[in-house]
């Protein structure tokens, strides 16, 4: 009930300027600005979306942790400061507009995938993501199958 009320003091960024440094229309962000408020106060009336508020709203759960989240959500927070604020959540989701540039989807597909964030994804960030994908999907493989499977697609993409 007082979430939209004290949400509008967090959404202060000109609609129309995040129109002009993105692939929305006015109308586009004005219906975000709606989904932005109900993120922001599912867990913490504070206007921002955190880490947990960003996995319930993607995954319907907050408690178990999920490295895809843990991911998108390091996407979202281009400052770093460990909330999301309304013009990181437009400007991040443009980059998912069907007018977005191949580039720009392929550069934020690599940042996803960068876990350490060398400027390159290595065979243990490989790894690590499988793990996550294996763990969050509750399937069991053995770790020779998982090796296996990593030799296959990372030699298989470098050759």
């Amino acid at each position: 009930m007082g979430c939209a009320l004290r949400k509008e003091e967090r959404i202060h960024e000109d609609q129309a300027l995040l129109a002009a440094q993105t692939h929305f229309s006015l109308e586009d962000i004005k219906s975000l600005t709606e989904l932005y408020r109900k993120l922001s106060c599912s867990i913490c009336n504070d206007g921002f979306i955190s880490r947990e508020e960003l996995q319930l709203g993607l995954f319907g759960d907050n408690k178990k942790h999920s490295l895809f989240s843990e991911r998108i959500f390091n996407l979202f927070d281009s400052n770093k400061d460990g909330l999301i604020d309304f013009g990181e959540f437009i400007r991040t989701l443009s980059i998912f507009h069907p007018n977005a540039s191949q580039e720009e989807k392929i550069y934020v597909t690599f940042k996803l995938y960068d876990i350490w964030q060398t400027g390159f994804i290595g065979r243990e960030e490989v790894k690590e993501l499988i793990f996550g994908l294996l763990y969050e999907s509750e399937l069991i493989l053995t770790d020779d199958i998982v090796e296996a499977i990593i030799d296959k697609g990372y030699y298989t993409f470098i050759s």
